[in-house]
């Protein structure tokens, strides 16, 4: 269930009416930039390290798992973003027929896709930040090779479980038969009963132990960093930053907020309380499906040679259309010059250029 979709009869009494139009409005903005900065992001970042890097590497195991589940995640977007879009116009036009069941059925699909991409990358992150504190403590090393295959079981783990997770949830779901509408709009006092009680379980089990287990991994992993020379801690505490705030940022307030949300759609409270979580609901929700973005500055910073990849491949791009440049000046027609203007002569010296720019197509990069 997304509550953020949510629309009990509570909110359609007669004392305490609201207007959904933000709703529908902000998700399909935030949506759309997220699908556009996400793809483009994700993309990228595995083509360099399926392409262009050492694959045999913990840290890069985990990060294209992370890549990937973000990207099953913004590749159903626009089937929300359709969803949304069409609530919002059949709102706009005060249609009593708000939208189709096909569009019903796709937001629900990526609903559950969501949960797998969220979820799957908590897991990474938190495999990520105890690899680190591994290699850290020098427990192990980057590029072990038996390391790296119990690196890709555990992922490969990761996906079981939260994907088993998730059949487990529709399962339950349909067998004790939780009524719903539109994208997973829960109907009825049991159907949240049912919800609150599996958010309990997913809370505790998918959420608040990585949580701990991230936090015990960086304070651990701060007293090795403050042992260590300077120029070498630049990438373990860009990783505790970007973590923690990938967390702080984007998970911490959605699993508060929908844990209230849920107590108080079993527990009503005042009508204007109900309506700020029902606000709330929807920025928590944004700043959830923004972690999809803030992933590839993950692997800007973390990934171990990424920045140099991204710089040959941005110079080798920079040298390219230089060349094309070159050439069409000098397909282009000669220029009259009339006879009393002279220009001055060039020496060898002035063709030092960009054009000279050699790149060793055989260096070693990883990440």
């Amino acid at each position: 269930m997304e509550s953020g979709d949510a629309n009990n009869s509570v909110f359609k009494s007669p004392n305490c009416n609201h207007s959904e139009e933000y709703k529908f409005t902000t998700y399909t903005v935030v949506f759309s930039l997220v699908f556009i900065f996400g793809l483009l992001g994700n993309v990228g970042a595995l083509y360099v390290f399926c392409k262009l890097s050492v694959k045999n590497r913990l840290s890069t195991i985990f990060l294209i798992h992370l890549a990937v589940s973000d990207l099953i995640f913004i590749l159903t977007l626009p089937l929300r973003i359709a969803y949304y879009f069409s609530s919002l116009i059949s709102l706009k036009e005060l249609s009593p027929k708000s939208t189709t069941s096909h569009l019903n059925l796709a937001c629900r699909f990526s609903t559950f896709l969501f949960y797998i991409s969220m979820y799957c990358s908590i897991f990474f992150l938190t495999a990520l930040s105890l690899c680190r504190y591994l290699v850290l403590a020098g427990r192990v090393r980057l590029q072990n090779s038996e390391a790296c295959r119990w690196a890709r079981l555990m992922c490969w783990g990761i996906w079981v479980f939260v994907v088993g997770g998730n059949i487990l949830y529709i399962w339950i779901t349909s067998g004790f038969s939780m009524r719903a509408e539109g994208c997973l709009e829960p109907a009825g006092k049991e159907s949240w009963a049912l919800l609150y009680h599996f958010n309990l379980v997913v809370l505790v089990t998918c959420f608040l132990l990585p949580l701990t287990v991230v936090l015990i991994c960086y304070s651990l992993m701060i007293r090795h960093i403050l042992k260590i020379q300077a120029g070498q801690r630049q990438r373990d505490v860009a990783l505790i930053c970007l973590v923690l705030m990938i967390f702080c940022f984007c998970f911490l307030p959605y699993h508060i907020q929908r844990t209230l949300h849920l107590h108080y759609m079993m527990y009503p409270g005042t009508c204007q309380l109900l309506t700020n979580l029902q606000k709330s609901v929807v920025v928590t929700l944004c700043f959830a499906v923004v972690n999809s973005c803030l992933d590839p500055i993950l692997f800007l910073f973390v990934g171990h040679g990424f920045k140099a990849v991204m710089n040959k491949y941005i110079a080798r791009v920079y040298l390219t259309c230089a060349v094309e440049n070159t050439n069409l000046s000098a397909m282009s027609p000669a220029v009259v010059q009339l006879p009393l203007v002279t220009e001055p002569k060039t020496t060898d010296t002035d063709q030092g250029s960009p054009l000279e720019l050699s790149l060793s197509q055989n260096s070693d990069i990883t990440v």
